[in-house]
């Protein structure tokens, strides 16, 4: 994570993480990034796929080296007229975050757990301290997971006619 929000700063692009999930032990299960800026996707496209991660741990006394393995997505925001999202296609659950953040955490039901229907793609948001941010970033997140879905299948299409 820190690799890539480094790398960002250096090309001239802003990185803000959308979800960071980590361990107990330290260390991250799972992230979502949302970088912007100039030609970001061209930048990036060839980094996504699986990467070899080695590191030395606080705990090894004899120096050996730990190999991990992170697996990198990307998936290009759509425009607004590029894919059509409707909200009445989109199933929302609103609950309670959980977590650090103090007492709006456990009163205030910001988390957004939203489904499309018609795929059944799920996402769930937290990150932000208001429900309408969640879900607006909830529906960003679904859009692009729609526009890769259809960009797959357009690919196996044009795949399949080549043979």
């Amino acid at each position: 994570l820190n690799m890539y929000t480094r790398s960002c700063e250096m090309e001239g692009m802003a990185c803000k993480p959308i979800s960071v999930t980590k361990k107990e032990g330290g260390g991250i299960t799972e992230a979502s990034l949302s970088i912007t800026g100039d030609e970001v996707y061209s930048k990036m496209k060839f980094e996504s796929g699986v990467h070899r991660v080695q590191r030395v741990p606080t705990t090894e006394t004899a120096g050996r080296i730990h190999t991990s393995t992170a697996t990198v997505s990307l998936m290009p925001e759509p425009e607004e007229s590029e894919v059509e999202l409707d909200e009445k296609d989109i199933d929302f659950k609103y609950m309670r975050a959980g977590g650090k953040g103090g007492q709006n955490v456990n009163k205030v039901e910001t988390k957004v757990h939203a489904v499309h229907i018609p795929t059944g793609i799920q996402v769930v948001c937290k990150q932000e301290r208001s429900r309408l941010a969640n879900k607006n970033i909830a529906i960003r997140i679904l859009g692009a997971k729609l526009m890769q879905r259809e960009m797959q299948a357009k690919n196996a299409q044009y795949s399949n006619l080549r043979r």
